[in-house]
């Protein structure tokens, strides 16, 4: 009975263990609800396997006083090479009738957005990606929280 027992235990803690191996995630908390147009969210992470694939996500949470539909974002990205990209990326939270999509209920809103799939890294080393908003306004109101997850791709089986 304790081998049942000690075995019943062992699956679940195996089990609950399987699913998307995560890279790296890291989120920010946004004082004041104010994200300040020259405040810059910095990540950094460490590739090693180059024939791997991933997906990352953007994590934005919200309140309902965010005034927009959309959040635009510049992206900085800086190679372990030293070579640097930059990118402008646009996050829809909320639909032309302003219902927010994302889950959550009050007036907090999450929202895990899919920024690029199934993407390999080319090189090995240190990855610098840098945020910043890249709305109209100085100080942007409503966004509480902003980071990134870097997850294994996981093919979706079909039928």
């Amino acid at each position: 009975m304790k081998n049942f027992f000690f075995y019943s235990i062992l699956l679940v803690i195996l089990f609950s263990s399987c699913g998307r191996n995560i890279l790296f995630e890291k989120v920010d908390h946004i004082s004041d609800e104010k994200w300040a147009s020259d405040h810059i969210l910095k990540y950094q992470f460490k590739i090693v396997d180059t024939t791997q694939f991933y997906d990352i996500f953007i994590n934005v949470r919200n309140s309902t006083d965010y005034p927009y539909q959309n959040l635009y974002l510049f992206l900085i990205n800086k190679f372990p090479s030293g070579v640097t990209v930059t990118d402008t990326i646009e996050a829809l939270l909320c639909d032309p009738f302003g219902n927010w999509y994302g889950k959550g209920s009050g007036r907090i809103k999450d929202h895990r957005l899919l920024m690029r799939q199934k993407v390999r890294f080319q090189q090995k080393g240190v990855y610098n990606f840098s945020f910043q908003h890249a709305m109209r306004d100085e100080d942007l109101i409503g966004i509480t929280e902003f980071g990134i997850t870097i997850q294994e791709h996981k093919p979706i089986k079909k039928d």
